[in-house]
């Protein structure tokens, strides 16, 4: 009962392999026509590809409330002194404003604003875990999570731009367009903000200039972990993509994990994201 937890929004997959201790998370609700489900327990990407294409548009997403919040809050200060929450970032979702406001009714609970998500988000999560293992407050972890943001190189790339046009995310003229030039979309996650882009394609291989655009010219790039993030983290595409990364940096680790449904709702099935650390 002298110890600091720690817990998370549910837009944090978790490999098995990263962590030793469970991390509970509170689930989003993803709200589709045949019923709600929660986010990364009752359904996955493959779930959200499989809807969307049948459906013609994307699940809505739908944050934890603030009495959510505080039940789960409740729940888990049964067994621990004090709880330290990572929420996904607020310009990315609102999740962070009704766990502030949970937390604010209760003593000994405490809220970060990773301004993250998915697999940049792990980064904060494993640091977190650590710290409060090694007995340090929840005000000093916070601090460390926020310092560490910065840190953090996050991005996401898809194939070309069809999935964003027939879900409507994007002009019909300006998708068809970008396709033509054989341009594929990229999203950046940086300072709790998403940055749209693009990269050149090399045929029908674009994860082969993503890679080489996101790790070929970086500095000081921490290459003790890179995580991928992916629809189908067991595809067969997993050592195509190893064999990429590893002619620019030789990671001693690599974890690979499934796509948050914010992405998936974006890039669709051909996507992948990169995560790792620098100096």
């Amino acid at each position: 009962m002298n110890k600091t937890i720690i817990t998370a929004d549910s837009n944090c997959y978790f490999p098995p392999e990263l962590f030793s201790d469970e991390i509970p998370v509170i689930q989003a609700e993803i709200k589709t026509d045949f019923g709600s489900f929660r986010e990364s327990f009752e359904i996955v990407s493959e779930n959200i590809i499989e809807y969307a294409e049948r459906m013609g548009k994307a699940p809505d997403l739908v944050c934890p409330s603030v009495e959510d919040y505080r039940k789960f809050f409740l729940k888990h200060l049964k067994n621990a002194r004090s709880i330290c929450h990572l929420c996904c970032g607020t310009n990315i979702r609102d999740s962070y404003y009704n766990a502030k406001k949970a937390a604010d009714s209760l003593n000994n609970v405490y809220v970060a604003d990773s301004k993250q998500i998915g697999g940049g988000m792990l980064f904060q999560v494993m640091q977190a875990a650590r710290l409060a293992n090694e007995g340090f407050s929840p005000e000093f972890i916070i601090k460390s999570i926020d310092e560490l943001d910065g840190h953090i190189n996050s991005t996401y790339a898809a194939s070309d731009t069809s999935w964003s046009r027939s879900l409507g995310k994007i002009p019909h003229d300006l998708s068809i367009a970008l396709d033509f030039f054989g341009i594929a979309p990229t999203v950046t996650v940086r300072r709790g903000g998403i940055i749209s882009g693009s990269v050149f394609k090399n045929g029908d291989e674009y994860y082969k200039r993503y890679i080489r655009k996101i790790l070929k010219n970086k500095k000081n790039i921490d290459s003790s972990m890179l995580i991928i993030s992916c629809p189908n983290p067991y595809s067969s595409k997993i050592s195509q993509y190893k064999e990429e990364i590893a002619k620019y940096v030789k990671f001693e680790r690599i974890a690979v994990t499934d796509i948050s449904a914010k992405f998936i709702c974006r890039l669709g099935e051909e996507s992948l994201g990169l995560h790792f650390l620098t100096t």
